[in-house]
């Protein structure tokens, strides 16, 4: 992380925040790799505050979705909130956030897997409750978080992982499916796995990323397409 005079101006540029409490934003970006601790010997991390962030974004989309799907049962509330609220949505928010860029961590080089991009998205929605209140909070994770980076208006067909959406879909058609992800490091060193999707041991799709989770994800997406599972309107 930059000095702290950047960190903060950083944070306002970035994610659009007029920041009051700057203790609590620092906290909100500790990881506790650090091992940071106060004069009474607390943990310094932002754990705490993602498990109040935690708790403030699940009431805040329930009461979101409450007000906008007047028609929808509780089941049905309950399903839509959980695809917001999944690990898999948050993480990707965080990552298209940067928010990892802004937190304090003894090695960025390090894995951290990709948790810690949801993780720190929690903890944000923490310190900002905790600097400004239920209100402000509420209209931020709206404006800033749902609005750019949820599709509300394909809410109950969006996808959360392609991977399980084509395993589910070869058992129920009697279908042979079979992920294969190898390391594969070519010219660029970023993209480190290849997954090649077999259908009826014959190759249906291929692709790389950087994790195998992503290599895998995406060669389902395009997997999806070329079954045409999928209307081309559905975002991951």
């Amino acid at each position: 992380m930059a000095t702290s005079g950047n960190f903060f101006s950083q944070i306002q540029k970035k994610l659009g925040l007029k920041i009051l409490n700057k203790k609590i934003y620092k906290e909100a970006f500790t990881h506790s790799s650090l091992n940071l601790k106060d004069l009474h010997g607390k943990a310094i991390n932002f754990e705490r505050l993602e498990f109040l962030g935690d708790a403030i974004l699940t009431a805040v989309i329930s009461e979101h979705l409450y007000d906008n799907y007047l028609d929808a049962n509780e089941g049905s509330l309950t399903r839509l909130r959980a695809k917001i609220v999944s690990r898999v949505k948050l993480n990707q928010i965080g990552e298209e956030l940067g928010l990892f860029e802004l937190a304090n961590i003894s090695n960025h080089n390090k894995n951290f897997g990709d948790d810690i991009h949801g993780n720190l998205l929690e903890s944000l929605i923490g310190a900002i409750f905790v600097d400004m209140g239920y209100v402000k909070t509420k209209n931020y994770i709206i404006k800033k978080i749902i609005y750019p980076y949820v599709d509300m208006n394909n809410l109950a067909t969006m996808i959360l992982s392609f991977k399980a959406f084509i395993i589910e879909w070869g058992q129920r058609e009697k279908k042979d499916i079979k992920f294969l992800t190898q390391e594969d490091i070519g010219v660029d060193p970023k993209v480190k796995y290849c997954t090649k999707i077999l259908l009826n041991d014959e190759l249906l799709a291929k692709s790389k990323a950087k994790s195998k989770k992503k290599a895998e994800e995406k060669t389902a997406k395009i997997a999806a397409r070329i079954l045409k599972l999928i209307p081309k309107t559905i975002h991951h």
